[in-house]
């Protein structure tokens, strides 16, 4: 079959990209420079491995190192391959392992139902259980908690080496059982540890010394039972246990060796030893193994990643094939060529030396000469020299205003400034934002110090302590309770003349003079929200607080629903953050989740922060690190003198002994390359223009020294045209350009309705909630306000979970398809007392308004569980699936979800089943069926079974209604998918009022809701 056939998109491969998409069996290197199209080939190859009937979807898996890379391959996997699917293994190694410890955590003593922390609360359980720790060295009388983060990285780094504590503590006992008064002869030393008896040290120095890794591996070791005492992992763990699993069950390792017949590895230079151990063990023997990488991109060593690994990837699989992508789809070829003789200084620690190859990028279409890039910008590749840090930012925001300004088809997206250290990326957006540049600061971090997630924390603690007085000034200043200046001045002064609290004063505050009358209505809101609220948390969920607070309040409805799109998203994100808190520990209540917040302040957590709705016309500030993987027309990389980029090196503070790192440790000066490394990926994220900048003052004694990366790099290290301006000067330059400029500037009245992020994917409860109200759909599934849970899902998700774990061992696979890990024999029946020994396992008891309320439900659980077994007594089923997963395809529109049941039937056919709480139908109309007959779209497609019988499943009174599908009615229900599609995708959200709206959880802030 030609391979036009297999694979549509083949013409658009060029030869290195096609021979690796079309490669079927055996190791593969692909070294693939920066916009190559290393994404492009991953998806290619595996639509190749499943068109060519090589493996199926759910028998390749896909690493690679973050959740959003994952889910930009998987989107671009969902568009090119022709059918809906069950399950497609595209994952980071973290979110592959935890999958796989889920099912099997029981086969290496782990609880099945483990936590995973992260770094911030792994430093809260240390700081939690610092007593038990044995620490001298490392636990400073001042500040007890000053190496926990150090301590931290240690053990992350260990973990990386799968380095387990037994054989740490029989480093250390090695080390103190060798003592001779001296480190040397032979014994084992730390990584960049000196002898102490070479510094004139003594044998008593050396005992310290031992005496220091002694502690360390004790504390690695009480770590480490303190997880598996909590029921908790960290990530590290999720590596090491996999690793663990297969080494130690055989039957297991041999099943998913069958079960993943391909594994493609994406940015395989930022691997660390324990993952490229994972790797091996899991390809083998067969090693169908393809990796993807460069290494000159190897920007993660400070997160255990081994350079080592792509180096010697050759040595570990001589057979392997090697294929090299050098033809570029991003850059200029100026930028390429500069960019490859800058990193040609790190040889000969390059793949480029040690295999032979040819890496130099060649621009795959020379983009035609641009305009705005005439003879007086000194080519593609510019240095930018300042006098001082003030007139480089302000050059910068300059050249930016220029280009601009002369383009009418650029974006401000177009521009990117890439810093090295976050304080830089600070200056420069107070410098955008005061000239009116609308810009963004991407970053990771942050969420607990934007505007309104302080607002929501200083009412919280004010909650948890009325007499927090900076918490009540922030509280006093929000929007929605605005106490004038004056105001409060009147009132401290009144507060100070009775020797009393702020909160005492307000309390009283018709005895205050000279308040306004605005002021004390105010007041009086504050005062009842506060009062109300602090009762509400005696018994109530922190969520539940929450998301009452930010309606009662009229924050939310004082919120443009376009221009406030960024702060709906910020509001939801901490909703989640707070829920997470909830679930991790069962009856949290105010004063625990304050005391939360308070470890993680201590911790310097600033709050995880996702850029769900990240304006795409913005100028991009960040760091270079955030922007490995992006492109821009015009690059700034700024701050280029001596110890700003590269900046000084910073050895660990707790380094891995040399003894046990496994991985082959690089020669050289490891860190300078590194930061060259740095330094090239910045470099290649231009497309069109390069600006490298710099001054001699940055308020120092000492003029600055330019970057030794300047020269590598190609530039003059002497004073540019930028250098002789003033400030004035440009400053004046600016306001001409903003006055000429057709709309009279460029701030946020350009951009009046953001462009809102509408999912890739579609979900059933999305169609049906766009069909009721689609103003309602915004208000979930676009803004994602945050709203409580409600009791009915809290019960809802209670019995399904139920009944999934009490089915589970009666599963057999339907179809031909496998189980996951293994046939293991089904049971014909189980007995009552699991079922009721799983629901109350299952049971939550927050979420419910009164403990009447929760007894109640309680008892209607209890009742449903009986119900149901004496339903299975009648005639066990044999389910083939249970909340199984799946991806449609219909048309474009992408549809996902996940079944209740499938049972098998005698005829080979299956049912679809589904749970529902609510009372039966007496008759199913169109609307009503159209739930299951999506699951039988679904099941035909991905699973190639053929489903006989369709139905709902009533908890309550364990009735069931089924029905067959008609052609007619299958034809119906796709049609009208793809039309709610359309509708969904034009960004119109009207409202649709109706008796729906005393239901609707946003009828407190909608505007339309009918009464």
């Amino acid at each position: 079959m030609a391979i036009e056939m297999l694979m549509p998109n083949a013409k658009q491969l060029n030869p290195e990209q096609l021979a690796a998409a079309t490669h079927a069996d055996g190791p593969l290197l692909i070294v693939a420079g920066a916009g190559t199209g290393k994404t492009t080939v991953l998806i290619e190859r595996l639509s190749f491995l499943i068109s060519e009937k090589l493996a199926k979807p759910e028998e390749i898996l896909l690493l690679t190192f973050t959740e959003k890379a994952a889910g930009e391959m998987e989107e671009r996997a969902d568009r090119l391959l022709p059918y809906g699917y069950v399950d497609l293994w595209i994952a980071t190694f973290h979110g592959f392992c935890e999958r796989i410890l889920r099912d099997h955590a029981l086969d290496i003593g782990l609880p099945a139902d483990f936590k995973l922390l992260n770094q911030t609360e792994q430093w809260v359980l240390i700081r939690k259980n610092l007593d038990a720790f044995d620490l001298d060295y490392y636990r400073p009388l001042g500040n007890p908690t000053k190496f926990i983060h150090e301590l931290i990285r240690h053990f992350s780094r260990l973990k990386d080496e799968d380095i387990a504590p037994a054989e740490y503590l029989e480093y250390a006992e090695e080390l103190e059982s060798n003592l001779d008064g001296k480190l040397g002869g032979g014994e084992p030393k730390a990584n960049n540890e000196k002898n102490p008896d070479e510094e004139g040290g003594s044998s008593e120095g050396s005992r310290l010394e031992a005496g220091r890794w002694r502690e360390l591996a004790d504390a690695y070791h009480l770590y480490n039972r303190l997880l598996l005492e909590n029921g908790f992992l960290d990530f590290g763990d999720l590596i090491n246990y996999t690793i663990k699993l297969f080494r130690e069950r055989p039957n297991i390792l041999e099943h998913c060796r069958r079960r993943f017949k391909y594994v493609m590895v994406d940015e395989f230079q930022d691997t660390n030893w324990a993952q490229y151990e994972l790797i091996k063990i899991l390809a083998a023997p067969k090693n169908n193994l393809a990796v993807v990488g460069d290494d000159d991109q190897a920007i993660y060593k400070f997160r255990g990643a081994s350079l080592s690994n792509i180096m010697q990837f050759k040595d570990d699989f001589p057979e392997a094939e090697e294929i090299v992508l050098t033809k570029n789809y991003r850059s200029r070829q100026a930028i390429l060529d500069a960019s490859h003789d800058f990193i040609a200084h790190n040889n000969p620690n390059r793949l480029e030396v040690k295999l032979g190859i040819e890496k130099k990028l060649i621009a795959g279409k020379e983009p035609l000469l641009n305009p705005l890039l005439g003879d007086g910008e000194n080519g593609e590749v510019e240095h930018l020299s300042f006098q001082a840090e003030r007139d480089e930012l302000a050059g910068i925001r300059e050249k930016i205003v220029a280009l601009y300004k002369q383009d009418k088809e650029i974006r401000w997206s177009d521009f990117a400034i890439l810093v090295r250290a976050n304080d830089t990326a600070d200056k420069f957006v107070v410098e955008l934002s005061r000239a009116g540049i609308p810009n963004q600061f991407v970053s990771l971090r942050g969420l607990y110090t934007k505007p309104i997630i302080l607002d929501a924390l200083a009412f919280l603690k004010l909650l948890d302590n009325y007499h927090e007085s900076s918490a009540l000034f922030r509280a006093l200043n929000m929007e929605v309770f605005k106490v004038e200046h004056g105001d409060i001045i009147n009132i401290n002064k009144f507060a100070r003349l009775k020797a009393w609290s702020m909160f005492e004063a307000l309390e009283h505050i018709a005895a205050v003079s000279g308040v306004s009358a605005a002021g004390k209505a105010n007041i009086e809101k504050f005062l009842g929200l506060v009062r109300k609220y602090s009762a509400l948390a005696q018994r109530e969920k922190p969520s539940r607080l929450f998301t009452g607070f930010i309606v009662d309040s009229g924050l939310i409805a004082g919120l443009d629903h376009n221009r406030n799109a960024v702060i709906f998203d910020y509001l939801n994100q901490f909703y989640q953050r707070i829920r997470k808190f909830e679930e991790n520990e069962p009856g949290l209540r105010l004063k625990d989740l304050m005391r939360m917040f308070e470890l993680e302040f201590e911790a310097g957590d600033t709050g995880g922060l996702k850029l769900d709705f990240e304006d795409d016309d913005r100028v991009k500030i960040m760091t270079v690190h955030a922007a490995k993987g992006l492109e821009f027309k015009y690059v700034f990389i700024p701050c280029l003198v001596d110890k700003k980029f590269p900046v000084i090196d910073r050895k660990e503070k707790i380094p891995v002994p040399d003894a046990l790192v496994r991985e082959k440790l690089p020669e050289g000066d490891v860190h300078i390359e590194e930061e060259r490394r740095l330094f090239y990926v910045a470099m290649t994220r231009a497309k069109e223009k390069l600006f490298l900048t710099s001054a001699a003052d940055y308020g120092g004694e000492r003029e600055k020294k330019p970057s030794r990366f300047i020269e590598e790099a190609g530039l003059s290290l002497g004073p540019s045209p930028s250098s002789e301006r003033g400030v004035g000067a440009r400053h004046n330059l600016l306001k001409d350009l903003v006055d000429s400029r057709e709309n009279g500037g460029f701030g946020d009245e350009e951009r009046e309705n953001i462009r809102f992020a509408l999912p890739e994917k579609f979900s059933f409860s999305q169609l049906e909630a766009f069909a009721h109200c689609p103003l309602q759909y915004k208000y979930a599934f676009i803004l994602k306000i945050p709203v409580s849970e409600k009791v009915n899902f809290i019960f809802g998700r209670v019995m399904h979970n139920t009944l999934k774990a009490f089915l589970e061992p009666l599963v057999r696979p339907a179809g031909g398809q496998a189980s996951l890990f293994g046939d293991r024999p089904a049971p014909d029946r189980l007995p009552f007392a699991e079922l009721e020994n799983i629901f109350k396992k299952n049971w939550i008891d927050d979420g419910y308004r009164s403990r009447d309320e929760r007894e109640k439900y309680k008892k209607k659980g209890a009742e449903i569980i009986k119900m149901f077994y004496a339903g299975l007594e009648a005639g066990w089923p044999q389910p083939a699936f249970l909340e199984k997963t799946f991806l449609l395809k219909i048309g474009d529109v992408l549809l996902r979800g996940a079944i209740d049941r499938i049972d098998r039937l005698p005829d080979g056919t299956v049912e679809i089943i589904d749970y529902k709480t609510g009372n039966p139908k007496d008759k199913l109309e169109a609307d009503d069926k159209r739930q299951l007959i999506i699951y039988q779209l679904a099941i035909e497609q991905a699973f190639g079974l053929k489903a006989s019988r369709l139905s709902y499943y009533y908890l309550e009174n364990g009735q069931k209604i089924s029905f067959a599908a008609k052609e007619k009615e299958l034809a119906a229900v796709q049609e009208k998918i793809v039309e709610q599609a359309a509708e969904i995708r034009k960004c119109a959200f009207p409202p649709k009022p109706g008796f729906l709206c005393a239901y609707c959880d946003f009828n407190s802030i909608c505007e339309f809701r009918k009464p």
